[in-house]
């Protein structure tokens, strides 16, 4: 018996999700035209369309040319985007996954799309390990990494990966791989570095028109399963080098969508009405407090700390405005807000509220008073307080935020304050264990498993080799249970559950100082392109540099005004 996932909300051609131009709008669609983006900020464009070259290849032909068996949707769990493969099965034991395969899919060569190819690409992994095919980990006995134990071919259109462990979760990572064509590749003697100038692929934009040092622009492929898409004919990718110059050229409307820093937002609005954004929010950003020494490993000042701290100031001054304010001391923030269970977490909201006189009041019952009368509060044994928040110097909006949190808690009587080494310094005093408080971002990943197992995983917590995710350095096995259990089944309401009882079991405990989650950035414009993902209708995560793959999706639904 398996447990079979079907997606019919966005199965029957993707019709049912609110990204989808409705079919009485559909005769109006200009079809035609070009799109000018930039997915990488480069000195000079190299021809590489490896999809497995992290350097320069991921950035081109992920997505755009070769195409994922399946996307998980982050914005919407429940609407995941299925794509060469149509759905799959996943094991009663929790030891296979079988993906059932689209049919009638072509390369861009006119060679159909079988269960040969994706075959031919996880076993690709196995021949050459150090090629880094995305998702796909074959079982090594020696180290204990990985999880593939053999893939089979089940029919024409299905294929089974089988796993050395049960794991609940193989899905998503195996779904991530992009299926290489077997005829092609299956000559390739070093994939790792063949640069693949000439693709040929499934994706929908695939024919390289124009390759220059300064440009490159790809043009639709006419064998696309879709019927009627790309609406646009072409995708121009201009080279840039710097943020200022990304943004100075998107300012004037000769670049429709892009991501990078955006520090005056105001600015870039007015040069245009069609200039437009949206920061939706990315991973989180904490203070990660080194709870094996004192004040740190004492609750009551924890929770103190966190109520000391004006988060409003935080993200309308110290961060630009260009921040998102983080609801619950749960470690994460509105990035996984579809994870919330606003009920059970309502009681935790006062710690993330700016309240020093209550503060005030919870060292005092504490015994955390100011003993020996220099003016600054110590430990209840008489031990002085005093200890530094690190952040490297640089970071304006870091520092920034460093310097106000030292100043909110001085004003408690808590003797804080910023500490600025340089980058390098920052970095390698980490693993060491020898600091105080850090200001750190968090991992997003597409489930909280990912985030919450990188900051409570056990094996990171051991100086000399700490993580920067977990270098708190508490240990709490209740919640490594509820993050085991999850890997243990499918279902997205368990998992939800099981993610609730994680929520509850770090806002109890308050290993980190939630703070704020930086911005995802995000600009397109208006100008000559509609059907864009925009704050009121997010209907993917609207990214366009590499690791988001909801960018296929996205550009799908991209036409001319």
């Amino acid at each position: 018996m398996k447990k079979t996932v079907l997606v019919s909300c966005l199965l029957a051609g993707l019709a049912t999700s609110s990204a989808v131009v409705a079919q009485s709008e559909k005769a109006q669609i200009k079809q035609g035209g070009d799109l000018t983006l930039i997915t990488k900020l480069v000195d000079a464009h190299v021809r590489n369309f490896n999809p497995y070259n992290d350097a320069v290849g991921q950035y081109y032909a992920r997505d755009f040319m070769y195409e994922t068996l399946w996307i998980p949707n982050i914005m919407h769990p429940d609407k995941p985007i299925p794509v060469l493969a149509t759905s799959y099965d996943v094991a009663k034991d929790l030891k296979s996954v079988t993906f059932n395969l689209r049919e009638g899919v072509k390369w861009s060569d006119g060679e159909e799309f079988t269960a040969d190819d994706v075959v031919f690409t996880v076993e690709l992994a196995k021949k050459f390990p150090a090629y880094n095919v995305q998702g796909v980990l074959w079982y090594d006995e020696t180290s204990g990494e990985g999880n593939i134990a053999s893939v089979e071919k089940l029919g024409k259109y299905q294929v089974r990966i089988n796993l050395q462990k049960p794991n609940g979760l193989a899905y998503l990572g195996l779904g991530a791989m992009y299926p290489l064509p077997e005829h092609i590749w299956k000559d390739v003697k070093d994939p790792k570095n063949f640069r693949n100038e000439n693709p040929v692929a499934t994706g929908p934009f695939i024919n390289v028109k124009r390759f220059t040092p300064s440009i490159i622009k790809v043009c639709r492929n006419e064998n696309y399963w879709q019927q009627g898409k790309p609406y646009l004919d072409c995708l121009k990718f201009p080279q840039y080098s710097g943020n200022e110059q990304a943004l100075a050229a998107a300012a004037k409307g000769r670049v429709d969508w892009l991501g990078v820093g955006l520090s005056d937002t105001k600015s870039y609005s007015k040069k245009s009405k069609d200039n437009k954004f949206w920061l939706s929010p990315g991973g989180n950003t904490n203070l990660q407090l080194n709870t094996t020494k004192a004040p740190f490993n004492n609750l009551e000042f924890r929770k103190a700390m966190s109520m000391a701290i004006n988060r409003t100031d935080l993200v309308e001054f110290a961060t630009f405005g260009l921040t998102t304010a983080t609801k619950y001391p749960i470690g994460t923030g509105e990035f996984y807000k579809s994870w919330y269970n606003e009920e059970n977490l309502a009681k935790y909201k006062y710690l993330m509220e700016y309240n020093p006189k209550a503060a005030m009041k919870i060292l005092d019952d504490a015994g955390i008073k100011d003993i020996d009368g220099d003016g600054w509060r110590d430990n209840a044994d008489g031990t002085p307080i005093n200890f530094k928040i690190s952040v490297p110097s640089g970071w304006t909006d870091w520092v920034n935020s460093v310097m106000q949190i030292s100043e909110n808690l001085q004003d408690i009587g808590i003797n804080a304050r910023a500490h600025t080494p340089d980058e390098n310094a920052w970095f390698d005093a980490v693993p060491t264990g020898d600091f105080d408080a850090y200001i750190m971002w968090t991992h997003s990943n597409v489930v909280p498993w990912g985030t919450y197992n990188d900051m409570f995983n056990p094996k990171d917590m051991n100086p000399p080799k700490l993580s920067f995710q977990a270098m708190h350095q508490m240990r709490l096995p209740e919640l490594m249970v509820e993050l085991d259990k999850f890997t243990q089944t499918i279902d997205l309401d368990e998992q939800k559950a099981l993610i609730g009882k994680v929520h509850e079991i770090v806002a109890e405990n308050l290993p980190v100082i939630s703070l704020f989650a930086n911005p995802e950035w995000y600009e397109y414009s208006t100008r000559n392109i509609t059907g864009w993902v925009t704050e009121e209708n997010p209907y993917v995560r609207p990214m366009v540099h590499g690791g988001t793959p909801e960018r296929w999706f996205h550009v799908l639904q991209l036409h001319q005004k």
